[in-house]
């Protein structure tokens, strides 16, 4: 049943908030700090950057939120603007007030924040779950997306996920301690080590109840619906679900779509991989800016 996000308590929230400075005050360029207000509540977000181009809006994955794009964010947005929210119902400096029932409230709540921030079209990019929201919103609202691409996607957005993945995650949930969490992150993205400072913030998150509705498998239907430029980069060492059967799909089924295997990375292709695959992704952009500026 859906649910509002929220922390256990006061003092949850305190020791979270600041882990969440700590990261946030080494952000490496200047940026402006905006509230937008949806129907779901209030949403955080980060604007850096500028230029003529449509802007970016990044989408973190699970449990994630707007700190992870610190690694790139230089590189993204040297010249266009970039948006970082954090996403309403998970850990961040978002207030979640009312239920996120599905990908359709995601998708209305993307269009609500849009709305609030006066962009009517932005390029769109999800990593992991983010991907499977970013997905959501290109189901729902491809006319406000120049682009929309998908770093990595989580296991169940284009077919079942695996059911050792599932039950690692069972796992994980029930007992999640520091310990079983520096494991879990291990096996998910052996190329990318946490510094102690990301390490205690997703460690104060795990006093958040999460309020974003879990995968759910983007059916054939709503493939189809898709009429936004898409970029799908996978990891060829994945362990979240086997890419090749992801990519055939998406293929099969959105037959204008970029997709990639990328060799030698898995789960944790942004950062195991970023000297290619952040290229990839601003060609791919300036590229259908391109086509967007045409009569």
């Amino acid at each position: 049943m859906p649910r509002i996000g929220q922390f256990e308590n006061d003092e949850a929230r305190d020791e979270f908030v600041r882990a969440y400075d700590t990261l946030a005050a080494q952000w490496p360029l200047p940026s402006t700090e905006i509230d937008v207000e949806t129907s779901f509540g209030t949403t955080y977000v980060r604007r850096s950057g500028s230029g003529d181009g449509a802007p970016l809006l990044l989408v973190p994955g699970i449990s994630g939120n707007g700190q992870i794009w610190a690694p790139f964010i230089e590189d993204l947005c040297r010249d266009r603007v970039a948006y970082t929210p954090d996403v309403i119902g998970w850990a961040g400096r978002s207030t979640q007030t009312a239920p996120l029932a599905d990908g359709a409230d995601l998708a209305r709540w993307m269009a609500e924040l849009l709305d609030g921030l006066g962009e009517e079209r932005i390029h769109l990019a999800g990593n992991s779950m983010g991907a499977w929201i970013s997905m959501n919103i290109a189901v729902h609202h491809s006319e406000r997306l120049a682009s929309v691409t998908l770093f990595e996607p989580g296991g169940a957005t284009f077919a079942r996920p695996r059911v050792s993945v599932l039950l690692k995650f069972l796992l994980m949930g029930i007992r999640p301690t520091p310990e079983r969490l520096r494991k879990f992150h291990k096996w998910m993205m052996p190329g990318y080590e946490h510094t102690d400072e990301e390490f205690a913030m997703i460690v104060a998150g795990l006093k958040y109840r999460m309020g974003v509705p879990w995968e759910r498998t983007i059916t054939d239907d709503e493939l189809a619906r898709v009429s936004a430029p898409l970029l799908v980069l996978f990891g060829a060492e994945t362990i979240t679900n086997n890419p090749e059967i992801q990519a055939a799909r998406v293929r099969k089924h959105i037959p204008s779509a970029d997709v990639e295997i990328q060799p030698g990375v898995g789960h944790d292709l942004l950062w195991a991989n970023p000297d290619q695959v952040i290229p990839r992704f601003l060609s791919f952009v300036e590229r259908h800016d391109r086509i967007e500026d045409q009569p």
